[in-house]
């Protein structure tokens, strides 16, 4: 059979059965129904494109075996266990041309608002998110080690399990893991359950290897939508956006990078929170130029549960705000 002919198939078979999802599905171009930030899963299409003819179908057979076990070893329980962390919901005033056509708790946490938290004005967050790829960890924690910063990882479970030494590494590091996931498919294309084993089967495999309760989310492809971020707050879990995305994941040179954070001083300020990834090629080379940045600017990087508020807050617009709504503090803006 040809690598062509079993590529047509495996896609077909992905699709019907909706278990192999690292195959890219764009978001809804609706605003009141999801948002798709950026689409970089490419796992699949090298995996077939380094097969042999001869080992690709057992190849096939045994990565979607691999992830349907995954699936249904993750039973749904009639209540998660899982720290609650948030605050009784708070409703927001309807304001046409506002995202989702409302403010709403029901969004990530795009940055943090510190302005007037003397603790935490003078905080941001570098955060790595780790899918595929595993060849500039280590590269990474030491450039973090020499600036004295600690981060965030966000990691799916196929990361975690083929790479259970840099997560230790990581924590031994003082850095801190968040979920990324089981598979990295599109949170919007699938359903409530697929979604809470998605969360569940990774969240279990940290809590087995490290005892640690993960409560920070990153949706794949940062595909979100007010159904699925209210799943996860359902869940116990806080979903994590960002403020600037270095689009690392491009490859597009050193420079490229460190354009990206030049000029932008709004987006490079305390309460931000930058994305990364692991895998990328030229982020050892450009971050420590991107940090010496952030710091001529008397700002200290952290993990993102030391910068974003645990309780008693809201959420405006992709901002974490301290305290409970009221339309009064904002004179119907």
């Amino acid at each position: 059979m040809s690598l062509r002919i079993i590529t047509l198939i495996v896609l077909i078979f992905s699709i019907s059965i909706n278990y192999a999802s690292n195959i890219i599905i764009s978001g809804s171009n609706s605003k009141n129904e999801s948002v798709s930030v950026h689409n970089d899963s490419s796992y699949e299409s090298e995996l077939l494109a380094s097969a042999s003819e001869v080992d690709s179908e057992a190849a096939i057979q045994a990565y979607i075996s691999e992830i349907a076990n995954a699936f249904m070893s993750v039973e749904l329980p009639p209540k998660y266990n899982l720290p609650t962390l948030y605050m009784q919901p708070t409703i927001h005033p309807v304001k046409e041309g506002d995202w989702f056509g409302k403010f709403s708790d029901d969004m990530p946490i795009f940055k943090v608002d510190v302005e007037n938290d003397s603790e935490k004005n003078n905080l941001m967050c570098l955060t790595f998110d780790s899918a595929y790829i595993n060849k500039y960890t280590i590269d990474i924690l030491d450039i973090l080690d020499k600036y004295d910063i600690k981060s965030t990882f966000f990691m799916t479970y196929e990361f975690m399990v083929k790479n259970p030494d840099q997560i230790m590494e990581i924590i031994k590091r003082g850095h801190e893991i968040g979920n990324h996931s089981t598979s990295h498919p599109d949170f919007n294309k699938i359903s409530d359950s697929r979604i809470v084993k998605e969360v569940m089967k990774a969240h279990n495999f940290i809590k087995d290897l490290v005892g640690v309760e993960m409560c920070l989310f990153r949706f794949p492809f940062g595909s979100y939508s007010p159904r699925t971020v209210g799943i996860l707050k359902n869940m116990g879990y806080y979903s994590i956006q960002w403020t600037l995305d270095s689009i690392d994941w491009k490859n597009s040179g050193k420079e490229f990078l460190i354009n990206r954070f030049t000029g932008n001083d709004d987006l490079l300020a305390g309460g931000s929170i930058i994305l990364f990834h692991n895998g990328a090629t030229y982020t050892p080379e450009a971050l420590p130029e991107i940090i010496d940045m952030i710091y001529s600017k008397g700002l200290k990087c952290v993990k993102v549960s030391d910068l974003i508020y645990h309780h008693d807050f809201h959420v405006l617009k992709g901002q974490q705000i301290k305290g409970q709504y009221s339309v009064y503090n904002y004179n119907e803006k």
